[in-house]
C-alpha cells in the first residue's frame, strides 16, 4: 500500500481536470466536481434556462468532469462538497440527507427533500425514501442542481429544506465516453454514454461493491434511453430510465467508540440485513414557443418497489412497500413571470411483516398491510418586477392540495406498539409564498428572500401509526425561511458566495429516541454559508465551502430519561456546527491533481444531548492524465492518511452505534472518448 500510494502520488502532482462535457450549457472552464460555480451559470430545473446571479434563491451546480468524478462512487461524495449539505451515508447506497438541516431520517427525512430527475420527482409526494438518491443517475448526468431552503413555487411537497435535480444531457450534446473504475477493496464500476444517432442517446451505469464490512455489498445497473424529436411546433424529450438495487445491508456497529477499532469496523452485526429496490419510470417534456412565452408540458409515469429488512430497530421487521404513479408538470414562462399547473394520480402499498420472536413491543406477526390511493393537484405563479436598473424583486406562490384514500387491509386495533387504522381519507392544502430581492453591484450581486416550504404528511406519517400516536393526527409540516447574501467577484480571480439564513419549523414529525412518533415537533435553524474559489496562478487554484450553523428544538418533550428527554433550546442530534472542505488544485493542461480536505464537526447523538461525537477531518488525493486525445487515466486515494472516523454517528436503545467510515483506499479509472 505504502509503494502504491507513493507512485500514486508522483502521479497525482502531474494530473488534473481537463474536459467538462461538451455541448453544455454551463461555462466550459469548470473543472471536477465543484461545490460552488461563479457568476454566468446556467440552471433549467424550471425548465428554462436562468442565469443563477439573478435568483435570490442559493442554487449551487454541480459538473461531472473526470478527474474527480470518475472515482467517486457514491452520490455522498459528490453533494457533500457544497456547502450546507451533509449527507450520512449508511451501508452500501443507503445515505440520510440534511440540507440546512440536522441529518433527518423515517418520514422526515423522505419528505423533507425533493429530489428530482429532469424536473420530476423521483418519488410520489407521500410517498418518498430516505434513500431515493440512490435511484439518480448520477454517474452518467450532466449536471447535478442543489437548491438550499425552500424550493421555489415551480416545485411543491418536500422541497421543505432543499431540492436536488439531476439532469441528464441531451443526446448529440454531451461527450460519448465509456469509463472503468475499480478500487483495492473490491469496488467494480462501468459507465458508457453513447449517441446511437443524433437524437438517440443510451446511457448506463453498472457497479458491484464487495464492501469493506463482512456480508455487505451491492450490485447496482442504471440505464436511461433518450429521444429527441419535432412534432410540428414542438420539440419532444422523451426519457426512459430504470434503477435496480441488490443489497446485502451492514447494519450499526455497537458499543462506546467501536469506529476506532479497527479489526471491528470490518465486521458486520447484522449480515441478515439486506435491500433490495427497483424503478422504472417514462417521462416526456414537451415545449414549443407561444405568443406569450414558452409552454412546458411534462407528463411522466412511474413504478417503484422495495424490499428491506428493517435491522435498525428491535424485532427487525421485513418491509415491503411499491407504489405506481401518473401525472403532468406543466409551465408558461415568459418575460419576467410564470404560470403552471402540476397534477399527480399514486396507487401505493405498505406492508410490514415480523417473523422474529416478539422484543419489547415489537411484536412478531403482521405489523401493517394497506393501501393507499393520492391525488395531489397544485398550481403556481411567479412574477419578477425591476424596480431599477440594478433592482429586482422575486414574487412567487404555490397553492398545493393533497388527498389519501387509505384501505387498511389487516385488522383494525392494536398490535403491540403498532397501531391500524380503520379506512379514512384525510385532505390538505398548503399554501407556499415567495418573496425575493436581489440588486446588481456590477462585480457583486446582493440578494434577500422570504420563503414557506410546506409538506403533506407523508403516508407512513399518517397510517403506520404507533403507541400515543392518534391515526390521521399529523398535519401539515412548514417552515419559514430568511435568508441575505452576496455573490460575485472580488478580483478578477476571486469568486465567492456567503449567505446568512434563520428558519422556524412547526409540525415536524419525526421519531423519538424511544421509538414512537412525535407530531407536533418545532425546531430552529440558523446559519452562514459560504463557497470560494481562486485562481492562485501558474495553474494553481484553491475552492471551499464552508457552514456555520446551530440547529435547536423549540419545543419540550419529557420521556422519562435524561438522554431522550428534549428540552427547548438543546441542539437537534446528528446536527454539526461545523462543515467544511477545501481543495488545492494544480491544472498542467493535459495533467492535473487536487488534494481535499473535509471537515465534519462534532456533534451531539441523543436529543438530551448527553451523548456525542467528536467529528472527523479526512483527506482525500486524486488526478487525472490525458494519455491521448482519447484515452485518460485517472487516480484517486481515498481518506489519504487512513483516519478512523464514522460515516454515521448514532445513539440509540442505551448503546452508541455507528457506520464506520471507510478505511484507506486506492481507486483508479480509464475513460475512453468514443466521439
Amino acid at each position: 500500500m505504502k509503494r502504491i500510494l507513493l507512485t500514486g502520488t508522483a502521479l497525482l502532482i502531474s494530473a488534473a481536470p481537463v474536459w467538462a462535457q461538451d455541448g453544455s450549457n454551463v461555462e466550459e472552464d469548470v473543472s471536477i466536481y465543484r461545490s460552488f460555480y461563479a457568476l454566468g451559470d446556467i440552471v433549467i430545473a424550471k425548465g428554462i434556462k436562468l442565469e443563477t446571479v439573478d435568483q435570490p434563491e442559493v442554487i449551487d451546480v454541480i459538473l461531472p468532469t473526470s478527474a474527480e468524478g470518475l472515482t467517486l462512487a457514491h452520490h455522498a461524495e459528490i453533494l457533500n462538497t457544497v456547502a450546507g449539505v451533509n449527507i450520512h451515508r449508511g451501508s452500501g447506497q443507503e445515505h440520510l440527507t440534511a440540507i440546512r438541516s440536522p441529518v433527518l431520517m423515517g418520514g422526515a427525512g423522505a419528505g423533507s427533500f425533493l429530489y428530482t430527475l429532469d424536473g420530476v420527482p423521483l418519488r410520489a409526494a407521500g410517498f418518498a425514501n430516505v434513500n431515493a438518491l440512490l435511484e439518480a443517475p448520477t454517474e452518467f448526468a450532466d449536471r447535478i442542481e442543489v437548491f438550499k431552503g425552500p424550493g421555489p413555487a415551480d416545485y411543491g411537497s418536500n422541497a421543505v429544506h432543499g431540492l436536488i435535480n439531476v439532469v441528464l444531457a441531451n443526446p448529440g450534446s454531451g461527450s460519448e465516453t465509456i469509463s472503468v473504475q475499480g478500487s483495492d477493496r473490491g469496488y467494480l464500476n462501468v459507465t458508457g454514454v453513447k449517441d446511437i444517432s443524433d437524437n438517440f442517446r443510451v446511457s448506463a451505469d453498472l457497479s458491484h461493491d464487495s464492501g469493506f464490512r463482512e456480508d455487505s455489498g451491492f450490485d447496482q445497473q442504471k440505464i436511461a434511453l433518450q429521444h429527441q424529436t419535432d412534432i410540428g411546433d414542438w420539440e419532444i424529450s422523451s426519457l426512459i430510465a430504470l434503477n435496480n438495487l441488490n443489497q446485502e445491508t451492514a447494519g450499526f456497529l455497537q458499543g462506546d467508540d467501536i469506529y476506532l477499532d479497527r479489526d471491528a469496523i470490518e465486521t458486520n452485526q447484522n449480515p441478515e440485513a439486506f435491500r433490495d429496490t427497483q424503478a422504472l419510470r417514462g417521462q416526456i417534456k414537451a415545449s414549443r414557443e407561444t405568443d406569450l412565452g414558452t409552454l412546458i408540458v411534462q407528463p411522466y409515469a412511474r413504478r417503484t418497489q422495495q424490499r428491506f429488512l428493517r435491522h435498525f430497530v428491535p424485532g427487525q421487521a421485513l418491509d415491503k412497500n411499491a407504489h405506481t404513479s401518473f401525472g403532468v408538470k406543466s409551465g408558461l414562462y415568459g418575460k419576467g413571470w410564470s404560470a403552471g399547473f402540476d397534477a399527480d394520480y399514486t396507487s401505493g402499498s405498505q406492508y410490514e411483516f415480523q417473523e422474529n420472536p416478539s422484543r419489547f413491543s415489537f411484536v412478531q406477526g403482521l405489523h401493517f398491510d394497506y393501501d393507499v390511493d393520492a391525488i395531489v393537484l397544485a398550481g403556481f405563479a411567479t412574477k419578477d418586477i425591476e424596480l431599477s436598473d440594478r433592482a429586482t424583486l422575486h414574487f412567487g406562490a404555490r397553492g398545493e392540495y393533497t388527498s389519501y384514500d387509505y384501505d387498511n387491509r389487516a385488522d383494525t386495533g392494536s398490535s403491540g406498539r403498532f397501531i391500524r387504522a380503520a379506512d379514512r381519507t384525510d385532505d390538505f392544502f398548503t399554501l407556499t409564498p415567495k418573496l425575493g430581492l436581489t440588486y446588481d453591484l456590477d462585480d457583486v450581486t446582493l440578494f434577500a428572500r422570504a420563503a414557506r416550504g410546506s409538506r403533506a404528511p407523508q403516508t407512513s406519517d399518517l397510517y403506520s401509526a404507533q403507541q400515543h400516536q392518534v391515526p390521521g393526527e399529523a398535519d401539515v409540516e412548514t417552515l419559514d425561511s430568511l435568508e441575505v447574501g452576496a455573490r460575485g467577484d472580488i478580483s478578477d480571480t476571486v469568486r465567492f458566495e456567503v449567505t446568512g439564513f434563520t428558519m422556524w419549523k412547526d409540525n415536524f414529525f419525526f421519531r423519538n429516541a424511544n421509538g414512537f412518533n412525535v407530531v407536533n415537533g418545532k425546531t430552529r435553524h440558523e446559519g452562514v454559508e459560504v463557497s470560494l474559489n481562486a485562481d492562485l496562478g501558474n495553474g494553481f487554484s484553491v475552492e471551499g465551502a464552508g457552514t456555520l450553523a446551530r440547529h435547536t428544538y423549540d419545543f419540550t418533550e419529557t420521556v422519562g430519561s435524561a438522554a431522550n428527554n428534549i428540552t427547548s433550546g438543546d441542539r437537534v442530534d446528528s446536527a454539526p456546527d461545523t462543515l467544511g472542505n477545501m481543495a488545492l488544485r494544480y491544472d498542467g493542461g493535459r495533467a492535473g491533481a487536487y488534494l481535499r480536505w473535509t471537515h465534519v464537526g462534532g456533534y451531539f447523538t441523543n436529543p438530551g444531548n448527553t451523548n456525542s461525537y467528536a467529528g472527523h477531518d479526512v483527506f482525500t488525493a486524486g488526478g487525472q492524465v490525458n494519455v491521448t486525445d482519447s484515452v485518460k487515466v485517472s487516480l484517486r486515494v481515498d481518506n489519504l492518511f487512513d483516519t478512523r472516523y464514522a460515516d454515521r454517528a448514532d445513539f440509540a436503545f442505551g448503546n452508541e452505534r455507528f457506520f464506520p467510515g471507510r478505511p484507506r483506499t486506492l481507486f483508479a479509472g480509464l475513460t475512453l472518448s468514443l466521439d
